[in-house]
């Protein structure tokens, strides 16, 4: 591989990257608001729904981030190996960007399933 084509790969897969990224921040503010404005019209089962396909979601996503992170790193140190010039950003900012979302995708995650459920028992507390 040539570095031109190294570098184009790079970019492709840091902008996978910020496409998973984008997806589940769509995703996540969907069941916030979704959870927010129907709380009392989630029923028991439609909360196991709603929480079993977001942690999928985010699970399927979680994995892909890391794929393309993976990546990233394979085709930093394939510059290195083919004697190019190297990337022009730091490993280690490379490595907390990366840790930062990967952090944001597990906590955020979280906390969203705990809203869903602290507004779900609220709503149901609130029903006459």
């Amino acid at each position: 591989m040539t570095q031109e084509l190294i570098y184009q790969t790079l970019y492709s897969v840091l902008a996978v990257a910020d496409s998973i990224l984008q997806i589940w921040l769509t995703v996540t503010f969907a069941v916030l608001v979704a959870a927010y404005i129907a709380a009392d019209r989630i029923g028991h089962y439609l909360y196991l729904l709603i929480t079993f396909l977001y942690g999928l979601a985010t699970l399927v996503l979680t994995i892909r981030f890391i794929s393309a992170a993976y990546q990233i790193h394979y085709y930093r140190d394939l510059l290195v190996i083919k004697g190019y010039d190297q990337w022009p950003v730091p490993k280690v900012l490379s490595q907390l960007i990366g840790g930062g979302t990967l952090l944001l995708l597990v906590v955020g995650s979280i906390g969203t399933l705990w809203f869903v459920n602290i507004a779900r028992r609220q709503s149901n507390r609130n029903m006459p």
